[in-house]
């Protein structure tokens, strides 16, 4: 079941989403807002898969709501100007549906991410290979081939074997796909534990990378490297 939320400030196109949304049996609308700032706020200790967002508020719009969030869902924008759509998928928007939406329109677009979530599950299924989403493309990468990665504001550097992968993601999202051999390490840093060459109290080598340890993660690495 994909979760979503519906954030529009006119309560005409939340009713129509709603009642889209109320015909297909994959999808569930958990809650809709017509102020930006307390979706914001929800979200941020209830994530979703889907967010429908609207792009013109006047408490804040849907570009900058992207921009504050810490976990990117999928999105699909909605709104009745055509001019934002080039602007919008540089943002990662899944998909950008013209008011008024049929539901034909509507429908397309939620298929689309009904087959991708499927995907996405037999290759979380088979923990061997993940899709990695960066700009328009998706990496086919290898667990093991990863070696670390590092976050600078709201991207994640895949460091692997053969190439660095930027995307767009949380710290929180990357550790709930990596699976249990990767740990975090710093604020910034998530580790292979399986490509380790050295450590000591302070920092992990890897491939003669040293990476430093923050203080609040050491107990639980030294753990884990105890089991290791």
């Amino acid at each position: 079941m994909i979760t979503s939320v519906i954030i529009d400030d006119e309560p005409n196109a939340i009713e129509l989403l709603n009642g889209y949304i109320d015909k297909l049996p994959f999808i569930s609308c958990i809650k809709s807002f017509r102020n930006p700032i307390e979706a914001l706020v929800y979200l941020k200790e209830n994530p979703v898969d889907l967010i429908f967002l609207d792009i013109n508020m006047p408490q804040l719009s849907g570009i900058s709501f992207i921009k504050a969030l810490e976990i990117l869902p999928k999105i699909i924008l909605t709104t009745a100007y055509s001019e934002y759509a080039v602007e919008s998928y540089e943002y990662q928007v899944t998909d950008y549906l013209l008011k008024p939406i049929s539901f034909e329109r509507f429908l397309k677009a939620l298929l689309k991410i009904q087959n991708t979530t499927k995907q996405l599950e037999v290759i979380g299924h088979n923990n061997t290979n993940i899709y990695v989403k960066s700009g328009q493309q998706r990496y086919k990468t290898n667990l093991q081939d990863i070696l670390y990665l590092q976050k600078d504001g709201n991207y994640i550097s895949y460091i692997t074997n053969g190439k660095t992968i930027l995307a767009r993601q949380s710290i929180k999202e990357v550790l709930k796909e990596l699976g249990d051999r990767f740990i975090q390490i710093h604020k910034s840093t998530i580790i292979n534990l399986d490509h380790i060459t050295a450590f000591d109290s302070n920092s992990i080598t890897i491939q003669n990378i040293k990476l430093s340890i923050g203080q609040s993660y050491k107990v639980k690495l030294m753990e884990q490297l105890e089991i290791k």
